[in-house]
């Protein structure tokens, strides 16, 4: 477990040191559940709602997320991963 201290501004705002957001693959457009646990707040990424299968022209898809893109580089790049 890493463990480091921040400190809060006066708007309420806390910065995730470079090596955490890193470490999490967090960026600048990513969404945090906060939870209350306690006297302890918990941080985690925000659930991606769940993905229904749908037809489309008679073939199964998954359905889209708006905002969300996935190119063929990255398909191509995932399946290359997985070959390895």
């Amino acid at each position: 477990m890493v463990t480091m201290m921040v400190t809060m501004d006066r708007a309420g705002r806390l910065v995730v040191p470079k090596e955490i957001r890193e470490r999490l693959d967090l960026t600048p457009e990513s969404q945090l559940e906060l939870l209350v646990e306690g006297d302890a707040l918990v941080i985690t990424h925000a659930r991606r709602p769940g993905r229904r299968v749908i037809e489309v022209d008679g073939w199964p898809v998954l359905e889209p997320v708006e905002g969300m893109s996935i190119s063929d580089a990255d398909v191509q790049r995932w399946r290359d991963d997985g070959q390895r």
